[in-house]
């Protein structure tokens, strides 16, 4: 079983393990990277709340995300201390509200590779994500109305933070007014200004 129940993600805090979950892609500039969070037990008895943004240099074969490169090449590493906290309980809710991490996607220390090899097999964005690519993923959420939604997830958030669009999910499935083409929805996305990191 890849994903903890919350009881045993919160055990293998206590135990000193860390945890880590998969959250997507990220961006910076062309460079196409992705993002990870740890919960990670220090020695001083505290938990440290980590968000890593790394280079997206895999393939289906990666053994561990924190081989990777940081996605910033003037970063000395990729890790950035978001919270540091005296529970588990409580780092592990700071690390869901501060990430938007979900409560049953949390694995243990190594095991996020696996939602990774996910992502590169079906929910990676092309690159590069041309506005003809770009159309096709939008053409693909609206006929199936999202299919498997951590693909749809990714899928979003990657378009999102590529294009800048806030609103492109509300455009997509909850559309105000009248419903847009693939081709109108990408023309809008392409005027946003794209979200680093």
């Amino acid at each position: 079983m890849r994903y903890l129940s919350e009881s045993f993600a919160v055990g293998a805090l206590r135990r000193s393990a860390s945890i880590e979950q998969f959250l997507g892609p990220a961006f910076l500039g062309d460079r196409r990277g992705v993002r990870w969070v740890a919960v990670e037990p220090r020695r001083n008895g505290r938990y440290a709340v980590v968000l890593y943004l790394n280079w997206d240099i895999g393939g289906e074969h990666v053994g561990d995300l924190l081989e990777f490169p940081p996605l910033d090449p003037r970063a000395d590493d990729a890790g950035v201390l978001l919270a540091e906290v005296g529970d588990a309980v409580e780092a592990l809710h700071t690390a869901e509200r501060v990430t938007n991490a979900e409560r049953e996607r949390w694995t243990n220390a190594g095991v996020a590779a696996e939602d990774y090899v996910d992502y590169v097999r079906s929910g990676r964005l092309p690159d590069p994500l041309t506005r003809d690519a770009a159309t096709t993923v939008v053409r693909t959420l609206v006929t199936t109305g999202g299919g498997d939604e951590r693909i749809a997830s990714w899928w979003l958030d990657g378009l999102t933070r590529r294009t800048g669009c806030l609103h492109i999910s509300d455009m997509i499935f909850w559309p105000a007014g009248r419903s847009r083409t693939a081709e109108e929805i990408i023309d809008h996305a392409w005027s946003c200004t794209p979200i680093s990191l």
